[in-house]
């Protein structure tokens, strides 16, 4: 990839982190991997951050996340209360109701900004180029060439850490919180998820086509 390219990872709900980081990164496509809500307690601020940077700048890609995808399922009503309060959505709740009084399902989705709601559902569930594919949990090892939802954005691919596995194109991920603040980079594998808004890690960034990190 020869474009100046920003592939940002988990933000949890830190509007902060991630106000700092898209500040530093003002001449660069960017890709999020998703998990833009939940855990942090500003996941609102999060989501019209991201929204008005891809109204600003419609080459943004924004990719969905798990944690995106249980709280469409919420509404939806094959998603329970307590599966999004057990994913963080607690955090995501008191950023759009300061507090609640009867349905809670009911009473988030009027809450929520019909732009908000549409911009989850318009999120695509991978990124995939010649030499690079980006989804939120990576490919599946032992089917790397399904493009499935439930491959790209819903499942844990915990064989993509083991020794042995190396992707014929750069696969880049979030999902799996990293220790340590840092991001894991083995062979053509690379997981940004280094804790923000889950361990109070930074928020990271790969940059391409350096292959160098940003963290705020």
């Amino acid at each position: 990839m020869t474009r100046a390219t920003a592939i940002v990872g988990d933000i949890h709900g830190e509007a902060g982190q991630l106000s700092e980081l898209i500040g530093a990164l003002e001449n660069r496509h960017i890709i999020f991997v998703g998990d833009y809500i939940n855990r942090g307690s500003r996941s609102r601020e999060t989501l019209e951050q991201v929204i008005e940077l891809k109204l600003n700048r419609p080459e943004t890609i924004c990719l969905l996340g798990n944690h995106e995808a249980a709280l469409l399922g919420y509404f939806a009503g094959s998603v329970e209360f307590y599966e999004l309060a057990g994913l963080g959505g607690i955090a995501t709740i008191r950023s759009y109701l300061s507090r609640v009084s009867g349905d809670v399902r009911e009473e988030l989705f009027l809450a929520m900004p019909k732009a908000h709601r549409e911009f989850l559902q318009s999120c695509p569930s991978y990124f995939e180029s010649e030499d690079m594919i980006v989804s939120h949990c990576g490919v599946d090892p032992a089917n790397p060439s399904s493009r499935e939802p439930v491959d790209m954005v819903m499942t844990r691919h915990e064989e993509l850490f083991r020794p042995g596995f190396t992707p014929p194109k750069l696969v880049v991920c979030g999902h799996y919180a990293q220790q340590g603040g840092l991001p894991h980079v083995d062979n053509n594998f690379i997981c940004l998820d280094t804790g923000c808004g889950t361990t109070g890690g930074p928020l990271t960034a790969l940059l391409l086509p350096e292959r160098e990190f940003l963290q705020r």
